[in-house]
């Protein structure tokens, strides 16, 4: 195996590490991991297999969690008769909208504890309060954190764009 060979590994499995640590399966991180550095802009589902050194069944497994969570699209080609894969086009924008519903998920969750917890002190509900207010700022923050982005995007794309030249 050459270095290149081992540094490319080496950075999927640290893809899988990082994404293992946030709770999604490690051969989804390894996936994201391969998609973010193809040379291409996408990978079969052979290929993914055989990059990864894993069965077809645990990347068609993968690839179908990771398409049901709108991180990974599959795409035809024509002249092709395999699926190819790639991450999804305006992941890292769509981010932002999908954190406002799991915010809002947090927020019915504490609604319920709160709830529960009607009858008892104040100190009993001090945790569901922290994390309802935390919650409440980060969706007065997200609308404002778009527009910013899609703003600055652009010009930060520039920035890095001329730094790799």
């Amino acid at each position: 195996m050459n270095l290149d060979n081992k540094r490319l590994r080496r950075f999927i499995e640290n893809t899988a590490d990082l994404m293992e640590e946030q709770g999604f399966p490690r051969m989804a991180g390894r996936v994201i991991g391969a998609l973010m550095i193809c040379t291409s802009p996408h990978l079969s589902h052979e290929e993914l297999a055989e990059q990864l050194q894993a069965s077809k069944g645990s990347i068609s497994m993968t690839t179908q969690l990771l398409m049901r969570l709108s991180i990974v699209e599959r795409i035809s080609l024509p002249g092709h008769r395999r699926h190819y894969y790639r991450l999804r086009e305006q992941l890292w924008n769509d981010l932002l909208s999908t954190r406002s519903e799991h915010i809002l998920q947090h927020l019915s969750l504490v609604d319920d504890g709160l709830a529960l917890l009607k009858t008892e002190p104040i100190e009993a509900k001090m945790r569901l309060i922290e994390l309802q207010v935390f919650s409440d700022f980060i969706l007065e923050s997200l609308p404002e954190m778009a527009k910013r982005w899609e703003q600055r995007r652009p010009e930060l794309m520039k920035k890095r764009l001329a730094q790799l030249s």
